[in-house]
């Protein structure tokens, strides 16, 4: 197990799942994901990308994974905090980990529910 460095920083306004695109929220892929996380920092969670200022291209510049994604999956920060899902700000800015309870089917389904999307990105860079 890693130690679990936190950054100071407050809950962002948006939020995107990135990682396998649009199938993140999947059952299967977050099970992964939730896994992953407890094996490396002993807590159940998986990764988001804070949106900075709501601007998607500023996002892309940081992480240029975002603009090879046709769509996404965003939530808003507050409100999943609010819905029980604890936001901290793990490894490097815009990275962020959603912390859920346990690895079920129940906590997936809850979690997802606060997504929306997928939405077209307004990052994506059709690939030439």
């Amino acid at each position: 197990m890693e130690p679990l460095n936190l950054r100071a920083r407050e809950v962002p306004a948006v939020l995107a799942v990135v990682r396998l695109g649009t199938v993140t929220l999947e059952d299967a892929a977050l099970a992964r994901s939730v896994a992953e996380c407890h094996e490396r920092w002993g807590m159940w969670g998986f990764s988001v990308l804070e949106v900075p200022d709501g601007d998607y291209a500023a996002l892309a510049r940081l992480r240029p994974i975002v603009a090879t994604r046709r769509r996404l999956l965003v939530a808003s920060g507050p409100a999943l905090v609010a819905a029980g899902f604890p936001l901290l700000p793990t490894l490097e800015h815009p990275h962020w980990t959603v912390v859920l309870s346990e690895p079920s089917p129940g906590q997936f389904a809850r979690v997802r529910a606060l997504f929306d999307g997928p939405i077209d990105n307004p990052a994506w860079t059709r690939p030439t």
